[in-house]
């Protein structure tokens, strides 16, 4: 298979890609590369392109089959949220003894969830439309870290403790998440 991109160059130090959401490739170069470097980094990166352009191809499908989302709907998506991820957080909460602040249910562009040095959770109110098993491990990620500010070994031991298919849903997330934001009318 040819691959085809489009080169930009500008002041930096390094060769980089980028897959666009229409799965052209956004090659990135210091002023002075040459197209046989560029080239000879892209056949080094083949393998890597082809599995993510196929991913980007799922998630465009995905994003086909549960979108657009206008004000309209993200209005009645909050709604939903706002009902239904305050729930889960106490149930998981009262499970593990973590206490918490205040919840936001936000529009968040790049953001699942987050946790503030104060005790406050903000969630993405695009997870009550993911398979439940989804928006319980950004949760239970979130409140584990009221325990540890961090990713260390020990938040993660938590986090498998309170919900042990967490690496299967944060996966899923990874792979399938971006559908959903994409289908954000801005």
């Amino acid at each position: 298979m040819q691959i085809k991109y489009v080169i930009k160059k500008s002041k930096r130090r390094s060769i980089s890609l980028e897959i666009q959401g229409d799965c052209s490739i956004l090659v990135k170069a210091p002023w002075f590369s040459t197209e046989k470097e560029i080239i000879e980094f892209i056949e080094t990166k083949r393998s890597w392109i082809l599995k993510h352009i196929e991913q980007t191809k799922r998630q465009n499908e995905l994003a086909g089959n549960i979108g657009p989302f206008d004000e309209k709907r993200i209005r009645a998506i909050k709604r939903q949220a706002r009902k239904i991820i305050p729930e889960r957080v106490r149930f998981y909460a009262e499970r593990a003894g973590i206490t918490y602040g205040r919840i936001f249910i936000r529009l968040q562009k790049t953001c699942w969830g987050s946790c503030s040095a104060e005790g406050n959770l903000n969630f993405n109110c695009l997870l009550v439309l993911m398979p439940q098993e989804v928006m319980d491990s950004i949760i239970v990620h979130e409140l584990c870290h009221r325990h540890h500010m961090n990713h260390s070994k020990e938040f993660y031991e938590e986090v498998y403790a309170l919900f042990p298919e967490y690496k299967k849903w944060n996966k899923w997330i990874k792979e399938n998440g971006q559908a959903y934001l994409s289908c954000v009318v801005r």
